[in-house]
């Protein structure tokens, strides 16, 4: 019995430090889904590395223990690693970094924990005498006990250190009672001691890690990790590295308010959604008419924001004209059955998919469904003052198309930040007519004030402008192909010299073919190659790396989609990867019970992928309730494990590899996540990448048919 403990508790381990690490990626890689995708390909690729390389170690009682605690101990140490690596990448705190330093530091960080657990499936693999089902088994259910209580028990409660420490010192126990030696007990101190310091180490390493500016506060929420930074008079408190606001910023607070409501003054119902409470509330609230529905995703920023904050503008919150809802600002407005005059986004760019959706063709409809006749929408995105270069036009222009397919008239305010007005009636940003209406509400601006708005204002810089976006590409941005998201991708990569603007800037022109059809021209030769050569272990091998590509992408984009859908991630991702864990311990476990293999159990479970890869295009162009997303995933690690389990049994049967079926199943999943969540979801879009996978894993059926008529 206690040789099954090792299995399930590197399950246990594997899956809660990749929720830390996941998540304290997003926070130090400004959250950014390339940061995802680069990570977990990372992750995969050593793990595949560990497990193929593993036969060539000697495997002893006294080295899988120790390694057991040399992982513990590793993870903190990376974790520590990863929030100073900004010194060593020479980058400042919740400053967007180059595509090259993600990659070095997620090679870096996962080569010292990933690496280890690949090694260790062989390793219990073999102390349990060859039985690989059993190991698969014992993982998959230690990884879903894991992913459930770092969910429920662990998220809610601890930081991602915190967390993180207590995970080593209940793995280094379970080890040292399991299957430890005693001689190890002092050694089990140390560990014990070095974590309780990791813990208590938290908030001064964030202080160090954001010098020269001085954190004040820092939490983590359900909706990601909030830090607030004081430079003498100006607060700034950040979400996952992203700005939520400055106070006080009467440029940014003033501009994203008024060139809105001045279009139309004496109406009456704005709806904000994020960002009130850095000052445009107070800005909104100068209109002697206007009230206010403020819509915040995360409790914690507007709870933070009254510690931090100045009680002259948190008195705003308490107006009786401003109603304050915690929500997500699109589910409210799917729910929401009010009208508005005003709706004014007030978030970052869409510089990550989870932001993307405020910015696509179905949102832009949905808004304009909850405005009244004359309703105004309003947004802006940083710019830049003179100089339009291509990937700044592309970006703006799929913005302007993006708007069009749901407003007739459009107007943009030129400047380093650009305000896009958008509404159903004329909108007008003279600026003779915006400084009237300064006048007769006697407003107290100190930007937004008809001096500069003469210069800002100024028709050849509107016209230029203008001009600029119409003649851009007219490329529409939409749930399911995230356009904008990519452009946004490549105009950040400009600000850094090298291999990542060449290669985002390659990727944006390169055509179709060469994105999706070429691979799978050359992944069809590589069957027919392998079909000739007629060798028995290749119909039980390809069917892993085919499942490791499928099933990797196929959870991106259900996380895409759920995100899209629903708007939070950086919670419930723990529960998503948990899920399709539990349904691999459940199809492995069926794996395990059946009395007979042979390849027409491994073709039966190709075509469930095909028939789920089916519903899951089927389910894009719907709204399916939450519950179901989790379903879906606990049913694809099902067929997951299953094959797993059936194709392993035979190909062990003629080579005793143990390490070669799991690591080939690794490198395909680890291609998948490299090449879905670093172009091809907002290239090609979300149908047709599932339309890609149907057609892969129909010609894998095919060569498995023919391998049937074979053997």
């Amino acid at each position: 019995m206690i040789n099954f403990f090792p299995p399930f508790i590197l399950g246990f381990f594997s899956l809660s430090f990749q929720i830390f690490l996941l998540r304290e990626f997003s926070v130090h890689f400004y959250g950014n889904e390339i940061t995802y995708g680069l990570l977990l390909a990372a992750w995969l690729f050593w793990g595949g590395a560990g497990s193929i390389s593993a036969s060539r170690f000697n495997f002893t009682q006294s080295r899988l223990h120790r390694l057991y605690y040399l992982v513990a101990l590793l993870f903190p140490i990376s974790l520590l690693g990863l929030r100073f690596s900004r010194f060593f990448l020479k980058i400042l705190p919740g400053e967007i970094s180059g595509f090259i330093p993600i990659i070095i530091s997620s090679l870096i960080l996962t080569f010292f924990i990933s690496l280890p657990f690949g090694i260790l499936f062989v390793f219990n693999v073999h102390f349990l005498k060859g039985n690989l089902s059993r190991v698969y088994l014992l993982e998959s259910l230690g990884a879903s006990l894991g992913g459930l209580v770092i969910y429920f028990l662990f998220i809610p409660f601890f930081s991602n250190w915190q967390g993180a420490a207590l995970i080593g010192a209940l793995i280094s126990l379970l080890t040292f009672f399991t299957f430890g030696n005693r001689k190890d007990r002092w050694g089990l101190a140390i560990i014990l001691l070095i974590l309780l310091a990791f813990t208590l180490f938290d908030l001064p390493s964030q202080k160090i890690y954001w010098k020269p500016f001085n954190l004040t506060q820092s939490k983590d929420s359900r909706y990601g990790k909030l830090q607030a930074i004081k430079t003498e008079e100006q607060i700034s408190l950040y979400d996952n590295s992203l700005l939520v606001y400055s106070h006080p910023n009467l440029a940014s607070t003033e501009e994203s308010i008024h060139f809105a409501l001045l279009q139309n003054p004496q109406a009456k119902n704005v709806l904000l959604i994020g960002g009130g409470v850095g000052g445009s509330l107070r800005q909104a609230l100068k209109y002697p008419v206007v009230e206010v529905d403020y819509v915040e995703l995360d409790p914690e920023i507007i709870h933070l924001s009254q510690e931090l904050l100045p009680k002259q503008e948190v008195k705003y919150l308490e107006s009786r004209r401003v109603h304050t809802y915690f929500e997500d600002g699109r589910s409210y407005l799917n729910r929401t059955a009010k009208q508005y005059d005003f709706i004014i986004l007030n978030l970052p760019e869409p510089s990550t998919a989870q932001i993307n959706r405020f910015y696509t063709k179905e949102f832009f409809l949905l808004v304009k469904e909850k405005l009244t006749e004359k309703g105004i929408f309003s947004f802006r995105v940083p710019s830049a003052e003179n100089y339009i270069s291509l990937e700044l036009q592309n970006f703006l222009s799929s913005l302007y198309f993006t708007l069009l397919e749901a407003f007739p008239i459009i107007e943009v305010v030129p400047g380093d930040t650009n305000i896009f007005l958008a509404s159903a009636a004329p909108l007008s940003i003279e600026h003779e007519k915006l400084a009237l209406e300064i006048e007769k509400l006697n407003l107290e601006n100190s930007y937004v004030i008809p001096e500069l708005l003469f210069a800002r204002l100024n028709p050849l810089r509107v016209d230029f402008l203008k001009e600029k976006i119409i003649s851009g590409k007219k490329k529409t941005n939409l749930d399911l192909i995230p356009i904008t998201y990519f452009y946004n991708s490549v105009l950040w990569s400009t600000q850094f010299r090298g291999l990542e603007k060449r290669a985002l800037s390659f990727l944006s022109e390169l055509p179709f073919f060469w994105l999706l059809d070429f691979p799978l021209i050359l992944f069809v030769f590589l069957l027919f190659l392998l079909w000739i050569r007629r060798k028995k272990a290749s119909f039980f091998l390809l069917p892993l790396a085919v499942m490791g590509f499928t099933t990797i992408i196929v959870e991106i984009i259900v996380i895409i989609f759920f995100q899209t859908l629903y708007g939070y991630l950086y919670g419930r991702i723990a529960l998503l990867l948990t899920s399709f864990m539990v349904g691999l311990y459940l199809g492995a476990l069926l794996g395990q019970k059946r009395k007979r293999f042979n390849l027409g159990q491994v073709l039966f479970v190709q075509f469930g992928f095909l028939f789920l890869l089916f519903l899951l295009y089927l389910s894009l162009n719907i709204r399916p309730p939450e519950f179901s997303t989790f379903l879906f995933l606990i049913a694809l690690g099902f067929l997951g494990g299953d094959l797993f389990v059936v194709a392993n049994h035979l190909f062990l049967k003629d080579r005793k590899n143990y390490g070669l079926g799991y690591g080939l199943d690794l490198m395909g999943s680890f291609v998948g996540a490299l090449i879905a969540s670093s172009f091809l979801i907002p290239l090609v879009g979300l149908p047709l990448l599932v339309r890609y996978l149907l057609l892969v894993n129909s010609f894998c059926f095919l060569f498995l048919a023919g391998g049937l008529k074979k053997h």
